[in-house]
């Protein structure tokens, strides 16, 4: 379970949530609905506690307070985070990172090459795109396609996927959909999408509605 507890966030001294008291249970998908710019990334950003705000309260995972360690160690953890305008880095190259990425997070070394090769298929991902730089010069339906890639090398215990499916054509939509389907028994997921119909996919359990600097949660099977 993960338990946020009297949770404030700033932007800038700005006050995005107050008095946030939520909890995520494993084995859940939740969709974040609310209007742009309400606060549905920055609700992501602090689960990894994102210096770039402040956030009072307590985050408990695994028996401890996450926002006691700097966003590298809860990363470390087994967190996924996708972004919404994915970084750029000019001088690493995009095979170099998701080989480092797989050795942290997986103990058979040796699967690297044959994972990689089995996904790009499915994901319809241009071999070649693997040995540019990272995202540099991507198109966006790239990027997009990239954070899947590196999700699934990963393969982390909590996923917060922020507007991953836009941008995307039927075959990688509907893997990722399946993936995520397919994994939620092992997983904590979360997701920001603006795509009214993706319950029709998605086999969503609650709905969390930003309201007044706090969540309105919804649960789907009592709808």
């Amino acid at each position: 379970m993960i338990k946020f507890k009297k949770i404030n966030i700033y932007c800038k001294n700005y006050l995005i949530f107050k008095n946030l008291n939520i909890l995520f249970y494993f084995g859940k998908i939740y969709i974040i609905i609310g209007e742009n710019g309400i606060g549905k990334s920055t609700f992501l950003k602090s689960l990894i506690n994102d210096e770039n705000y402040k956030i009072f309260g307590e985050i408990i995972f695994g028996k401890i307070n996450i926002l006691n360690y700097n966003t590298d160690y809860i990363i470390r953890l087994g967190i996924f985070i996708s972004n919404q305008n994915p970084l750029e880095i000019y001088n690493i190259k995009n095979i170099f990172l998701l080989k480092i990425c797989y050795n942290i997070f997986n103990y058979n070394k040796i699967l690297f090459f044959k994972n990689i090769k089995n996904y790009l298929n499915k994901i319809n991902f241009n071999k070649k795109l693997l040995f540019r730089n990272f995202n540099f010069n991507f198109s966006g339906g790239e990027k997009k396609k990239n954070e899947i890639l590196f999700l699934i090398i990963i393969n982390p215990i909590i996923i917060l996927l922020d507007e991953i499916d836009s941008g995307l054509e039927f075959k990688t939509f509907f893997f990722i959909i399946n993936y995520l389907n397919n994994v939620k028994n092992k997983k904590y997921i979360i997701f920001i999408s603006h795509n009214i119909n993706i319950n029709v996919f998605l086999n969503i359990d609650f709905y969390l509605i930003i309201k007044k600097n706090n969540f309105i949660i919804k649960n789907v099977h009592k709808i």
